[in-house]
């Protein structure tokens, strides 16, 4: 939550907090002063340290690197050990001196160059080529420096890490079961430090690991696109439906775990506009017909949960995963009409998004509604139009309801906004 949001929304609260006697006018007072401050301390030299570190570990590889050949073993060895050794000693003795930020950046330069060491070294002694090995060995190293010292920055690095070892994993076509037993000590370090990006971070590496093994598993399972769409949808669904339940009992990160959720099902289920193959006929689609006829029941029990969601937000989350595997049997009838039943369907839920989203004060629900009712009017724009009129006309018509339908849409969208922002003050 920005901090200019998060002091009016605060604001508001205590008009509240104050009526019913629980906070004082002279405290209220204090705390709006407090949160108004702008003598607090800038970020940008922590940033710009720690741009400044992954700058000299690169410069550190290159030049080791450029005169790499002319080195014996034994200096190369020297070289590299004095090097990352003398990153963490000063990472130690600026901690001592309590240079939080410039110890931060040290230990990268660090990790850095235990990577660069891994490579190099290596390269000297010819071992068999395996990248994934090395980012495997990499995020090892990286992950024990982090829970050792507590490093945000090192924590940081070493998630992006796990998730290049994953990705290089999965990009060889095998399942990738192993990546929890980095993930999950990780997740667990950044709930401990307590520190927002690196929660954005396992969250993310989460869903990059899951949809990277889906096709593998679906390939396994027997699962056209169409039923392996309708699993995932009906999951995030679920999952989506669950963080709005949280985040009404004031759960944190759950806003987080909504938008992440919401930008994945958006996504899928654009992604139904092009499926060409069927509903596979082996009877695979048993397990995705079951998850998507569940998902209207567990997105009703989640609700029963809370206040805010109605029956009508169960019914449009359940026509995500419903949607698609219509589209799927649709495909299997040998008709080329899917476009003529998802795309309204799309736009419809699109509307829903941002109604629902400004009911509950969610300004990327909002923005995310309206961006995907933009990118659908335009798909179908060129999908319908663009073979019905000659390449002039086509832009020029292209080009005025382009220009008229965001003006129209960016002034429907700032009314969607403010009004979700006069809500919260």
């Amino acid at each position: 939550m920005w901090p200019q949001s998060y002091a009016k929304r605060v604001a508001a609260d205590l008009e509240t907090w104050i009526s019913n006697g629980w906070v004082s006018t002279d405290n209220s007072k204090a705390i709006l002063t407090s949160l108004n401050k702008e003598d607090a301390p800038s970020k940008l030299p922590v940033v710009i340290t720690v741009l400044g570190a992954v700058l000299i570990g690169f410069s550190a590889m290159a030049f080791v690197a450029a005169n790499w050949a002319e080195m014996s073993k034994g200096l190369r060895l020297g070289l590299l050990a004095i090097t990352m050794w003398s990153a963490y000693g000063a990472a130690a003795f600026l901690h001592l001196r309590n240079h939080a930020a410039f110890s931060d950046a040290a230990l990268l330069i660090g990790v850095a160059l235990f990577g660069a060491n891994i490579m190099l070294i290596g390269q000297m002694y010819h071992l068999p080529s395996d990248f994934s090995a090395g980012l495997l060995a990499w995020s090892l190293g990286g992950l024990v420096t982090a829970w050792a010292v507590q490093s945000r920055a090192a924590l940081a690095a070493t998630q992006l890490l796990i998730m290049g070892w994953a990705m290089s994993v999965i990009f060889e076509g095998d399942l990738h079961l192993s990546h929890l037993l980095l993930w999950a000590p990780a997740a667990l370090l950044a709930y401990r430090l307590d520190w927002t990006p690196a929660k954005h971070l396992a969250l993310i590496g989460l869903f990059v690991w899951l949809l990277g093994n889906a096709p593998t598993v679906a390939e396994n399972i027997g699962w056209n696109p169409p039923e392996l769409l309708t699993f995932l949808t009906a999951l995030f669904v679920v999952l989506w439906a669950g963080g709005t339940v949280a985040e009404d009992k004031g759960q944190p990160f759950a806003r987080a775990l909504q938008g992440y959720a919401a930008f994945i099902v958006i996504v899928m289920f654009w992604l139904s506009h092009l499926l060409e193959e069927g509903i596979s006929p082996n009877g695979a689609y048993l397990i995705p017909l079951i998850a998507a006829g569940l998902t209207p029941i567990a997105t009703f029990l989640l609700a029963r949960k809370s206040r805010t969601i109605g029956l009508h937000d169960v019914i449009a989350w359940s026509l995500f995963p419903a949607g698609i595997f219509a589209t799927g049997v649709i495909a299997n009838l040998g008709t080329t009409e899917q476009l003529m039943i998802i795309a309204p369907l799309f736009l419809g839920l699109c509307v829903w998004l941002v109604t629902f989203g400004t009911r509950r004060h969610n300004r990327f629900l909002i923005n995310l509604g309206f961006a995907a009712f933009g990118c659908e009017a335009l798909y179908l724009y060129l999908e319908t139009f663009g073979t019905l009129l000659d390449t002039a006309a086509f832009f020029a018509i292209g080009g005025i309801l382009l220009i008229a339908g965001g003006f129209v849409w960016e002034r429907l969208r700032r009314r969607a906004t403010t009004i979700q922002a006069e809500a919260t003050s």
